[in-house]
């Protein structure tokens, strides 16, 4: 299995430079996942006429296909080329009904694939979580111009401040040697903040760390990483960890230091990785799933994403009831935690 993962890196690089696939359906981001978590892989190539057109990024877990980086990514999916759709859903229908694979857990998808079936197996459909986002303007006069009036004092005030009392400097990381203590100086404050509240927080097993400390430097080399960080009196005091691809940026997690909390730091920092994206010509600005109320005061659209299960037979519909009882659950608690 890891023959066929890395021998096919070429071909799955090129597919992902297709603007609509996301960095969390990458190359890297699947083999760092794979190093870490060691499931096993099942990477079906689709062709149409001996020319590859697809690849489907699945692993074998319990009994069923989930698609690579289930337990900690957004906005994951197939790749394949513009216009092979059809092809691709047809031909991969036929392989996996060849291979005997009765049950498909898939969640996490965008909306695009809302109407996609799968020939020979029934579909559940489960919204999964909401996607506040940001149609960019232009301009960053425009997109200040259209915040809460209330909001955008605010800024105003801590960012007058802050400048005032403090020695400020906003980068975005720009050479490999600054990407991993970055990095670990983000999960530090990150994690302090959230066990200050009796959680987790996201950074809660050395697995996950591990994870992001190697995919941020080989994201990286991919020119998919962006950290943003904002020191102050020559101290990291905020880091916001995100990925860009194409014309767009997905704001995936942030940390900050206790200690500046009165002075709203994360949020200038977020206004400042927002306009860094406007001058850059982004087109969007996504703070991926999370129904958390802070990203409404910076978002002007959002979107769904869906947790989809294919299945064949009477046993597989049985456990597809099984996952959308568990979905629900899933929900029901994000939601209490969300307030």
């Amino acid at each position: 299995m890891a023959e066929q993962r890395f021998s096919i890196k070429s071909i799955w690089e090129e597919l992902e430079e297709y603007e609509d696939i996301t960095p969390f359906s990458s190359y890297t981001w699947a083999s760092n996942w794979i190093k870490i978590w060691g499931k096993n892989i099942y990477l079906p190539l689709i062709k149409n006429s001996n020319q590859v057109i697809g690849l489907a990024p699945f692993v074998k877990t319990m009994g069923k296909l989930r698609l690579i980086g289930y337990n900690n990514s957004d906005y994951l999916g197939f790749l394949y080329k513009p216009g092979f759709e059809n092809e691709f859903f047809e031909a991969l229908a036929e392989e996996l009904v060849k291979k005997g694979m009765v049950l498909l857990d898939l969640d996490h998808l965008p909306e695009k694939y809302y109407d996609v079936e799968i020939r020979g197996y029934e579909k559940t459909c489960i919204k999964q979580d909401i996607c506040p986002y940001i149609v960019l303007p232009s301009d960053w006069d425009a997109y200040v111009s259209g915040l809460n009036k209330r909001f955008r004092k605010n800024i105003e005030y801590c960012q007058r401040r802050v400048n005032r009392d403090y020695i400020v400097k906003y980068e975005l990381v720009s050479k490999k040697q600054d990407v991993k203590p970055t990095l670990l100086k983000m999960i530090k404050m990150h994690q302090e903040r959230w066990r200050g509240k009796k959680l987790p927080g996201a950074f809660y097993s050395q697995k996950i760390v591990d994870f992001h400390l190697n995919l941020a430097e080989d994201m990286f080399k991919r020119k998919y990483l962006d950290l943003h960080r904002l020191i102050i009196n020559d101290e990291i005091a905020a880091v916001l960890y995100a990925f860009h691809k194409g014309k767009r940026t997905y704001y995936y997690l942030s940390g900050f230091d206790g200690k500046y909390k009165n002075l709203s730091i994360g949020i200038l920092l977020t206004m400042l990785a927002i306009k860094t994206s406007i001058e850059r010509k982004d087109i969007v600005f996504d703070f991926l799933r999370g129904n958390e109320s802070y990203k409404f005061n910076f978002c002007n659209a959002k979107k769904y994403n869906y947790r989809m299960v294919f299945h064949r037979g009477v046993f597989a519909g049985l456990r597809s009831r099984i996952i959308e009882r568990e979905s629900s659950l899933i929900s029901a608690v994000k939601a209490y935690f969300e307030k």
